[in-house]
């Protein structure tokens, strides 16, 4: 008669994780065939017929600590999937709040990427701009001597010139600044929370194994 038990997520991760180390040591441990003269009488120590029960004792222990990880491993698998959270306002299943977890590294990526293209961009911004007073007044004792004896319209009319064709600008299609906020913010919300939230549901969802 086969029996079944109840545990809480928890619980089952724990034994999980104990199955993790036990399963390996048993294999280890295991003899699974031997080789002996045809007229021995014991080996290792035993009978040939104590041994073959050795074997097959050592067998059936790591069969069954396999078998019982896959039976708590499937039950935790399929209750991940219908268990839901709420991780900062969003509702998910446990699975994809699991998931995510690993997956917000591509978030946190495309973060760092932003920040580095944003700060380059001002840097480069910046630098250029700086320059330009300088470049400025090259150009216009270049276009036009002695600026002083120059008429204001004239000077006016270089200046607007050169600096349309030399000053920068950002590109910003995106509003970066915005969106590097709301990730930032998305990003942060979510790490904060999503280990309690689901030790919380862990303590607390059944599984039968």
């Amino acid at each position: 008669m086969t029996t079944t038990q109840t545990m809480s997520i928890h619980r089952a991760l724990t034994e999980l994780k104990t199955l993790n180390e036990r399963i390996p040591k048993a294999i280890y441990e295991a003899d699974f065939i031997a080789t002996d003269r045809k007229s021995a009488q014991k080996i290792k120590g035993m009978s040939i017929e104590d041994y073959e029960k050795t074997i097959q004792s050592g067998f059936d222990k790591a069969s069954a600590l396999i078998e019982r990880r896959i039976q708590i491993k499937d039950a935790i698998v399929q209750s991940n999937a219908v268990t839901e959270v709420i991780v900062a306002g969003e509702t998910m299943t446990v699975a994809k709040a699991i998931e995510r977890k690993v997956s917000i590294e591509h978030e946190e990526r495309l973060l760092a990427s932003m920040i580095e293209a944003r700060r380059t961009a001002i840097n480069k911004l910046t630098k250029e701009n700086d320059s330009l007073p300088k470049r400025l007044e090259e150009y216009l004792t270049a276009i036009l001597g002695n600026k002083e004896h120059a008429k204001k319209e004239e000077v006016e009319l270089h200046t607007k010139s050169f600096m349309e064709r030399n000053e920068y600008v950002l590109i910003d299609p995106l509003k970066i600044d915005k969106r590097i906020e709301e990730l930032e913010e998305k990003i942060s919300s979510f790490k904060s929370e999503v280990d309690a939230v689901l030790s919380e549901s862990n303590a607390i969802t059944k599984i039968t194994v």
